[in-house]
C-alpha cells in the first residue's frame, strides 16, 4: 500500500493481485512461520476485533476467523478490491474495505481493534514512510492492542545442482533496481544493509511496548513431497516479472514485453534445473501501552 499523493517517492512496483498467487504465498509463509498470529499475542476476548492490512485475497483473515469464536469481528483493508473474495462468500463476522494505510482511518475504526496485522506491504519502504504507516495503524488499536507486521527480505538465488545457470532469474531480480533507489530502506525484499536491521527500534520509538522480532529462513520449510521450494521460487519470479511489466512504459527503462517473456521462459527452465530462492521471513510484534 502506498500513498499516491506523495510526490517525493520513487517508482513503486505495481503487482497485479492474483488471488491464486496470493493464496499460495500465504500457505508458504504460514508454514514457514508456524503461526497465523504470533504466540506472544494472547486473544482472550470472545468479541475481539482484528484488522488485516494489505488483505489481498483475504486468505489470512479468513483463516484467522476460522480459528477464533464466531463472536469476533474481522476487517480486511487494501488499496484495491481486485483480489477480495466475492461479498456473498464473506462470513457474517468478516468484511473487506478499500483504504490506504498511509491515510487517516474513519473515526469509527479508530481505537477499535485488538490486533492489527500487516503483511507484505513495505517492500520498498524507506524508514520514514514505514514509521509513518506504523503511527497511522497504531490509531486503530485499542489500549493494549497488538500490531503484528510480517514481511520478507534478503532474497537470494541458489543452485541445487552443479553447473546450473541462474542468469535469467538473477537478471529479473536485478531489474528491480529502479524500485530500490530508496534512502535507508527498512524492510522488504530490497533490504540488504546491516544498518537497516534494527526494525524493533522503530516500533519502540513510536511508543509500542513488548516489542519482539523473529526471523525465519524460507529454507526452514522442507516439504519435498509438495515441492514447496520449487513452487515458491516460481511464485516469486512471476511476482517480480509483474513488477517489471510496470516498467515497459517507463522511458529509458530498457524493459519490453518481449524481454520479459524471454526471461520468463529462461527462468522457468532454470528452476526446472534446480535453481531456487530463499527469503528471510520477518515478524515483528509490539503492543500499544494500556495507558495510550
Amino acid at each position: 500500500m502506498t500513498d499516491p499523493h506523495d510526490q517525493d517517492r520513487d517508482f513503486h512496483p505495481c503487482i497485479e493481485e492474483i488471488p491464486e498467487r496470493l493464496d499460495e504465498q500465504h500457505v508458504f509463509t504460514t508454514k514457514t512461520l508456524g503461526f497465523l498470529i504470533h504466540p506472544n499475542i494472547s486473544i482472550t476476548s470472545p468479541t475481539a476485533k482484528i484488522a488485516d492490512i494489505g488483505a489481498g485475497s483475504g486468505v489470512w483473515l479468513l483463516d484467522v476467523a476460522k480459528s477464533l469464536p464466531s463472536t469476533c469481528q474481522f476487517t480486511g483493508f487494501d488499496l484495491t478490491s481486485s483480489a477480495f473474495p466475492p461479498p456473498e462468500t464473506w462470513p457474517s463476522n468478516v468484511s473487506f474495505k478499500i483504504h490506504d494505510m498511509f491515510l487517516p482511518f474513519p473515526a469509527s475504526e479508530v481505537g477499535a481493534y485488538d490486533v492489527v496485522a500487516v503483511r507484505f506491504t513495505s517492500s520498498v519502504a524507506a524508514r520514514a514512510e514505514w514509521a509513518r504507516s506504523i503511527a497511522n495503524l497504531m490509531t486503530l488499536l485499542k489500549p493494549g492492542g497488538w500490531l503484528q507486521w510480517i514481511d520478507s527480505c534478503n532474497f537470494g538465488l541458489y543452485n541445487s545442482a552443479a553447473g546450473t545457470s541462474r542468469v535469467a532469474c538473477q537478471e529479473i531480480y536485478d531489474g528491480l533496481d529502479l524500485f530500490r533507489r530508496k534512502v535507508d530502506p527498512v524492510i522488504g525484499l530490497m533490504m540488504r544493509e546491516p544498518k537497516n536491521l534494527r526494525r524493533e527500534d522503530v516500533f519502540r520509538e513510536l511508543g509500542l511496548v513488548d516489542v519482539h522480532e523473529d526471523v525465519f529462513s524460507s529454507d526452514r520449510l522442507q516439504d519435498l513431497e509438495a515441492k514447496a521450494r520449487d513452487k515458491g521460487t516460481r511464485n516469486i519470479i512471476v511476482c517480480f516479472l509483474g513488477c517489471l511489466e510496470g516498467l515497459v512504459a517507463v522511458e529509458g527503462s530498457e524493459w519490453t514485453n518481449q524481454r520479459i517473456e524471454r526471461l520468463k521462459e529462461e527462468a522457468m527452465r532454470e528452476i526446472d534445473n534446480g535453481v531456487y530462492h530463499t527469503l528471510d521471513q520477518i515478524c515483528i510484534v509490539g503492543r500499544k501501552s494500556d495507558g495510550a
